[in-house]
């Protein structure tokens, strides 16, 4: 950032704004943001406010522009004058340095869908684009071109036709997104109670998306005659707060954007000061930018070392980790989250997530009505949430009601709708593991049953008495001769287990000759009180060694019991 450059931070109730243009600029897009949410909510209904708000960056250099713009797929071109970009977690618009009607005619449409989505659980894709249209074009011309018979849809098809797996809602619309906003045109206008009615439908827990109960042929005739009029703009002066921009602050917002749009090394250019939230911001972009057992560590040591900041809390509670211990570290970062950001329902959804986990099953249903309420744009996750916390407290039919409603609500990424039937697949096998399990505990619990009731009617017989220890044994030896006599070397018998089992003891007497060189010539058994021990005694004597000279001895070998 430019030393020189002057930037400007501008909020209002639903929007943050930063820009380096003018005050003045910032002032007049907010003033149009802030009439379109109000033209919104006296349509629909009140959007429930946000955790974060909407930031707006209203760049004045293109290079900042362009640097800042979601990443492309494919052929698709970035040709607007404005975006609107869903970070990990809050919203962003970037736009550069155009007139808020400019503006708002680029970015009007998606931010009507995140008004839309913010209302509402449910969201058919007639109404989806009606409602984004309906804020794109407050104060706008009518166009009040008509559609042709051949690219036109009936009232019938419209309310039924899903989006298509490569739908591009930055792409115009055609007739489909022209008709849908007609047809919401004309209920609003001729019959807004049922519209109304349907609406709140749609704000509740359902088996799959509510139809509208319209007469379509009657609906139908209307639409092809209907004629676009001007939506008025509310006129509100809204409240609008400006100063000139902390610039270290202006940088930590810079990556965020940056991180929203997927450019991690890019943003993590901007989290380079020596502050709590540029390390918490580093924290964060770990997660999406190093292997996950890395972010685990980091984000686990930044959460117990800056518990001020409630998305380091959020974003480590929201990993998938395996450790148990890593499980009771997320459950302790995500209750410090709750207070530091009590308007964010994913906190709430992950503190059930973990609880579940946690063996805190009985905690977690409370939080994933409280996350239903603040953010139902995100209702499809909370509800495969549930179904595990379902799970977890053995209410398998519980279980497997929300993970299909789960499958069928709306994905904010269209892909998603693979990875929700594969979760289906994956509760079906949790259910069948946990019922297995069930089985076993209580096909244990009636073994265990069955043997203490047999005990009781015929108790077992008394154990019979270990058998005595097997006493040790030594063995010593006695020399008879007429003259003293040196022994060089005794070998000694073995005096096997199964003789001092039977308590076998007492001498075997020898004869034994002596050679000149100190050997035995011959040795014979004189008498013995154990036979059994007598060729091993004989064996082992033989192999003697005395002090050189002729004698003749009498040995004496005793075995002894200890």
């Amino acid at each position: 950032m430019a030393k020189d450059e002057k930037w400007f931070e501008l909020s209002s109730e639903h929007f943050l704004l930063f820009t380096d243009t003018t005050e003045a600029k910032g002032r007049r897009l907010l003033a149009d943001f802030e009439n379109r949410v109000m033209a919104f909510s006296q349509t629909f209904g009140k959007v429930p406010p946000r955790q974060f708000p909407i930031e707006v960056f209203l760049f004045n250099n293109e290079p900042d522009y362009i640097e800042a713009l979601p990443r492309v797929q494919g052929a698709e071109k970035l040709d607007k004058s404005a975006y609107l970009v869903r970070g990990p977690d809050r919203l962003f618009i970037v736009t550069k340095d155009k007139s808020p009607d400019d503006i708002a005619n680029d970015v009007g449409h998606a931010l009507g869908h995140a008004l839309f989505e913010r209302y509402v659980m449910w969201r058919p894709f007639w109404l989806a684009e009606g409602a984004a249209e309906y804020v794109r074009k407050i104060g706008r011309s009518p166009d009040t071109k008509k559609i042709s018979e051949e690219d036109s849809f009936t009232a019938a098809d419209l309310v039924t036709i899903v989006p298509s797996s490569n739908y591009n809602d930055n792409e115009p619309g055609g007739a489909f997104r022209a008709q849908s906003y007609r047809l919401l045109r004309i209920l609003l206008e001729e019959n807004s109670d049922l519209l109304q009615q349907y609406i709140q439908e749609l704000r509740t827990e359902a088996e799959a998306t509510p139809k509208i109960k319209i007469d379509t042929d009657a609906v139908h005739a209307r639409l092809k005659s209907y004629v676009e009029t001007l939506v008025k703009p509310p006129g509100v002066s809204p409240a609008i707060k400006s100063a000139e921009a902390n610039l270290a602050r202006l940088a930590i917002h810079r990556g965020d954007v940056l991180l929203a749009t997927g450019r991690d090394s890019d943003a993590i250019r901007w989290y380079n000061a020596d502050s709590k939230e540029a390390r918490a911001a580093r924290a964060i972009v770990i997660r999406f930018s190093r292997s996950p057992a890395e972010a685990i560590r980091v984000l686990d040591r930044v959460a117990r070392e800056v518990p001020e900041s409630g998305l380091v809390q959020y974003h480590f509670g929201a990993m998938e980790v395996q450790d148990k211990k890593d499980v009771q570290a997320q459950v302790a970062a995500l209750e410090r989250a709750i207070p530091l950001i009590p308007l964010m329902g994913r906190a709430y959804a992950e503190l059930a997530r973990v609880y579940a986990l946690n063996g805190q099953a009985e905690k977690a249903l409370p939080n994933i009505a409280r996350a239903l309420e603040l953010e139902p744009e995100f209702a499809d996750h909370f509800y495969a949430i549930r179904a595990d916390v379902h799970v977890a407290r053995e209410q398998f039919d519980q279980a497997f009601h929300d993970i299909n409603i789960a499958a069928s609500l709306p994905h904010s990424d269209r892909s998603a709708v693979e990875r929700y039937v594969l979760k289906i697949y994956d509760v079906r096998k949790k259910i069948e593991n946990a019922r297995r399990q069930i089985d076993d505990r209580r096909l244990e619990q009636i073994r265990s049953e069955v043997a203490a009731e047999a005990a009781r009617r015929e108790p077992p017989p008394k154990p019979v008495p270990p058998p005595p220890p097997v006493p040790t044994g030594s063995i010593s030896y006695q020399i008879e001769a007429r003259a003293p006599i040196e022994v060089v070397d005794a070998i000694y018998p073995d005096y096997p287990e199964a003789v001092r089992k039977k308590g076998a003891a007492g001498a075997i007497a020898l004869r034994v000759e002596v050679g000149p060189d100190g050997k035995v010539k011959t040795a014979a058994i004189a008498s013995s009180q154990l036979p059994d021990l007598n060729a091993a005694t004989l064996g082992a004597v033989k192999k003697w060694s005395f002090k050189p000279g002729n004698r003749s001895i009498r040995l004496i070998v005793t075995y002894s019991l200890q």
